[in-house]
């Protein structure tokens, strides 16, 4: 009998799959490319303006995740003719101008998207992004000191005023706000990153050894910090790590990327659509390449062959690029005690806040998971606890998220929302013990 409901039950949920239409895995179906037909096919298809709308608007977070820029901005834009103005609308489409280059019409979009949500601070974040990649650094002040008064505890939003901070040329402050970055989250590798560069152009050579010693530590990818060691003469053991990724990564391109992009440091890309790796930080301007990057490699869009990638293969990958530099050129040194303003990394939207991580796992994840980070078995035993996740050899923000966003033979088929899903990993690395 138990055998016979086991086969009945599985006979319904393929049936429930079969009968699954095309606005359900438009907004339901975990897998991204099932996801991306899904919408493509309400569009084609008979369906309501306001289910269009939605349908626009979720291929264009696909598309902008993926590196489709401009798709993403002609979805955004249609999804906001189909239906009343909204914020996810606006923000959206502001995301995708910002990698387009289109900083002006970020702005735009998010000011009216600030309309409508004034106390956003999200949106606070992504228009104080845009205005420091625009070169405007009280404007982005500004936005920034208005998402702290509503978010003390954002880490992102200390980390971004602190490259504001920096940008004006008030580095005392900019050190100060990464300080209460780190503070609030211990493992926030850019921010230890960004407060090295700040020790390092005052002369305070040994705390921005540490600084970029602990950003490798929490994330042998990040290559400025390696160059910031070599510059100062400290090369660790983690430098040989990075030198490793970026091998590895550079082999992978070379084996999956080069039918279509210029993997190198020079020459054009076979496929026009597809942009030369060494310019991919002037599509992210002041941003940490490894979030837009890893989301791209991870997400398939329209033109993107479909392969899968493993966790630290992302990783790798993310190193050789950030190892490129634009042209082919040599990285210009600075002088002595003086640090170029450019050599800074950020992120455009929330690295998540681990009090609200906490909560989302009390609520989603603690009937299979051990979420408190004790030393107690999970509920399910196939489930592993959150401390042991966060410990995993390598574990990264990026790994987790996806990790989180792939499909576990014991996991339920949810699908957690952007701002979830950054506080629960930011939540999660918190629970990683001290690195010796």
């Amino acid at each position: 009998m138990k055998r016979l409901a086991i086969s009945l039950g599985a006979l319904w949920l393929a049936a429930g799959a079969a009968l699954a239409g095309p606005l359900e895995d438009c907004t339901q179906a975990r897998n991204a490319a099932a996801r991306l037909k899904g919408c493509s096919d309400v569009i084609a298809g008979g369906f309501s303006n306001d289910d269009k709308a939605r349908a626009y608007r979720n291929r264009a977070g696909l598309r902008v995740e993926a590196g489709a820029a401009s798709d993403a901005v002609n979805d955004y834009t249609q999804a906001l003719r189909l239906a009343p103005p909204d914020v996810a609308g606006f923000s959206g489409r502001a995301r995708a101008r910002i990698v387009m280059g289109d900083v002006a019409g970020a702005i735009q979009d998010y000011d009216e998207a600030l309309k409508l949500a004034p106390e956003s601070v999200t949106l606070l974040l992504g228009r104080g992004h845009a205005h420091y990649v625009r070169g405007n650094a009280q404007a982005a002040i500004a936005d920034f000191s208005e998402a702290l008064r509503l978010n003390p505890s954002s880490a992102s939003a200390f980390n971004q005023r602190g490259l504001a901070y920096r940008r004006s040329g008030d580095t005392e402050r900019a050190i100060a706000d990464y300080t209460s970055a780190i503070t609030i989250n211990p493992v926030y590798a850019l921010a230890y990153n960004n407060r090295g560069y700040a020790y390092e152009a005052i002369g305070k050579k040994a705390e921005a050894i540490a600084d970029f010693r602990a950003a490798l530590m929490l994330d042998a990818s990040l290559v400025g910090a390696r160059d910031g060691l070599a510059r100062l003469g400290a090369p660790p053991a983690t430098v040989a790590e990075t030198e490793q990724r970026i091998r590895e990564g550079r082999a992978i391109v070379t084996n999956y990327c080069i039918g279509c992009h210029a993997v190198g440091p020079t020459g054009d890309s076979p496929n026009p659509k597809a942009p030369p790796f060494r310019t991919l930080s002037a599509r992210h301007p002041g941003l940490s390449l490894r979030e837009p990057l890893s989301r791209g490699i991870a997400a398939p869009h329209d033109l993107m062959p479909k392969f899968a990638l493993t966790q630290d293969q992302v990783d790798t990958i993310i190193a050789y690029i950030n190892s490129l530099t634009p042209g082919g050129a040599k990285q210009v040194q600075p002088p002595k005690g003086k640090l170029a303003p450019w050599r800074v990394a950020t992120e455009a939207v929330e690295t998540g806040s681990i009090a609200d991580g906490k909560a989302y796992a009390q609520k989603t994840c603690a009937e299979c998971h051990n979420v408190s980070g004790s030393d107690a078995r999970s509920p399910n035993p196939k489930s592993p606890r959150f401390r042991d996740i966060a410990n995993t050899p390598g574990m990264t923000f990026t790994a987790l998220t996806v990790w989180s966003r792939s499909t576990h033979a014991t996991m339920p088929n949810i699908i957690i929302p952007q701002s979830d899903l950054e506080n629960l990993s930011a939540y999660i690395l918190s629970l990683r013990a001290e690195r010796q």
